[in-house]
């Protein structure tokens, strides 16, 4: 039998029952796996009637969007702003290294639970694609002067990317250590790379 549901709940406002939907989907996904997200298990999970949730979102899929942005707020991705106020390729390198090094440690139980759920990794493709998106605009905001350059781009994902934290974490290393760790692989590199591309100032010309 379809539970009771309370006056209130009935009539609170639409974005506020759709938020309460995508909460309980992303509890299911979590708690149970994607398999087990029915329509009515979702609706129960909400506490709302199962055509509430089809009112809301017609297709899986749109919820399925929605579960994969509220986690990734909820996981607080870093934005080009931690870069504000800060100059100079290792100060840049730096924070973007602890700022991914902690997202990547939020975010440790998503990954796990997207990488054991066939359903997610196709239903969350876009969301994924958008992400890596997001994280290539950081990693070429923290290169400064080097921003277009595509090898320096290519150096910074492969070593801070979450392969080499992973792997550095799972030999016993913890995320600060394997933050700093990567800094001070690159910022050599970096550096000198940066400076070759500097253009060198012309000797002034005898009187």
């Amino acid at each position: 039998m379809p539970r009771p549901y309370a006056l209130g709940k009935r009539t609170e406002p639409k974005n506020e029952t759709r938020a309460r939907i995508v909460a309980a989907a992303a509890r299911v996904y979590r708690d149970r796996g994607a398999a087990a997200a029915s329509n009515l298990a979702i609706a129960k999970e909400a506490d709302v009637a199962p055509a509430t949730v089809r009112n809301h979102f017609p297709d899986l899929q749109d919820l399925a969007d929605a579960v994969f942005d509220e986690i990734l707020a909820e996981l607080r991705p870093p934005t080009p702003a931690i870069f504000d106020g800060v100059d100079g390729i290792r100060e840049r390198i730096t924070r973007l290294a602890k700022e991914l090094a902690a997202f990547y440690a939020r975010s440790a139980t998503a990954w796990q639970l997207y990488r054991q759920e066939p359903y997610l990794v196709e239903a969350w493709s876009g969301g994924v694609d958008r992400y890596y998106r997001d994280v290539d605009v950081l990693m070429r905001s923290s290169l400064g002067p080097l921003k277009h350059d595509k090898t320096a781009l290519a150096l910074v994902a492969a070593v801070i990317g979450p392969p080499a934290f992973f792997a550095l974490q799972s030999r016993g290393i913890s995320s600060r250590m394997a933050a700093d760790l990567c800094v001070e692989v690159m910022v050599p590199w970096l550096e000198a790379r940066a400076a070759a591309k500097k253009p060198r100032a012309r000797a002034k010309p005898g009187r």
